[in-house]
């Protein structure tokens, strides 16, 4: 299974998503279009999101296709047996007199080590190029004449490979049938046919932060072809990213409880003891900020009877304004280590062990 990831760094904000709860990221690059980003934090399991992902044959995602872009726009998903790999064509409607795209989709998928899902996408083509599938045949062939001719193969390891070997020509004789098949479908479709045809190159990360709570990370760089305004492309690339965006909205739950579940796996701060050097200067020097000269310090008023605050000025430095800090304290109902970010269960937890 060929997966790759996209190591672009993108360099900007999209206009008008700074105070949005997903961020949205753009990078321009000449000719080969724009690469967009979306980051999210989606209240549901990694597991759960993957799948929702994954399952591009959906009543939801065909009705979704159909309000957006009508019911004579072609999609058609073929999923691959005996692979993680699925193939993926749809028709983008564009506004007259830009002409419509047509994509042919290559999807695969990963678990990675840290337990995130990844999915990949690249155009059709790619998964249609045999070499490395003949490679792949004709090396394991040769192997298998090499462990024959030294007569060390026990009947069941022969028999194994021989399965391997009749499920690899299975495999590659089915992705001709279907790349086939789907190229057939875009030139019977007769708006598809008229439309020019673009790629799109990504991929999805999926990365758990809790049991029900998982970032995700969309990254995709699309190719129209032909000549399109940059509004438009611009405009296509940022609906393109909202897909995030109605993910957030499809699986928020209660605040509260996903900041506890959250909590529940927060790792404890550790104690100042195993701080670095530099780490413990910056400790001492917020600590100083607190004089004991309690004459320096002036109440101010509180939006609460339950929290005291003070002010101070600091003493200018040289050529320098003089810096006001604030200070404010209260009584909280909660352990300390909940009130640092741990939950109550956690700390129970701990102090079994």
């Amino acid at each position: 299974m060929c997966v790759w990831l996209l190591s672009h760094s993108l360099r900007s904000l999209i206009q008008g998503t700074v105070g949005e709860p997903v961020e949205f990221y753009q990078k321009v690059e000449g000719n080969a279009g724009a690469w967009g980003k979306a980051v999210a934090t989606v209240d549901a399991s990694a597991a759960r999101v993957f799948a929702d992902r994954w399952c591009q044959n959906s009543h939801e995602y065909k009705k979704d296709h159909i309000d957006c872009y009508g019911a004579d726009a072609l999609r058609k998903v073929v999923h691959i047996k005996d692979s993680r790999s699925m193939l993926l064509v749809f028709l983008l409607h564009l506004p007259s007199p830009v002409s419509n795209r047509v994509f042919a989709t290559w999807l695969t998928w990963q678990k990675e080590p840290d337990d995130s899902f990844l999915v990949a996408f690249g155009p059709m083509e790619d998964y249609a190029d045999e070499s490395d599938n003949a490679a792949e045949i004709t090396d394991f062939i040769a192997k298998q004449k090499e462990r024959r001719a030294r007569e060390v193969k026990t009947v069941e390891t022969f028999e194994k490979d021989a399965e391997d070997l009749d499920l690899m020509i299975k495999q590659l004789a089915a992705k001709k049938a279907h790349v086939n098949e789907l190229n057939d479908l875009i030139k019977k479709n007769l708006i598809a046919s008229k439309a020019i045809r673009g790629t799109v190159r990504g991929y999805w990360r999926i990365k758990p932060l809790a049991t029900s709570v998982c970032q995700v990370t969309y990254m995709a760089q699309a190719e129209l072809g032909g000549s399109i305004p940059s509004a438009i492309i611009n405009a296509g690339l940022k609906n393109s990213l909202g897909i995030v965006q109605k993910m957030q909205v499809k699986f928020a739950r209660n605040g509260k409880l996903v900041d506890k579940e959250m909590r529940d796996v927060f790792a404890s701060p550790p104690p100042l003891a195993e701080l670095s050097e530099e780490q413990r200067s910056v400790v001492e020097d917020c600590r100083s900020l607190e004089s004991e000269d309690v004459s320096e310090w002036k109440p101010l008023a509180s939006p609460s009877p339950f929290v005291t605050m003070w002010m101070k000025h600091a003493p200018a430095k040289e050529n320098e304004r003089s810096i006001a800090i604030g200070k404010a304290t209260a009584v909280i109902d909660c352990p300390v280590h909940e009130a640092a970010g741990e939950s109550s269960e956690t700390c129970a937890s701990r102090a079994a062990r």
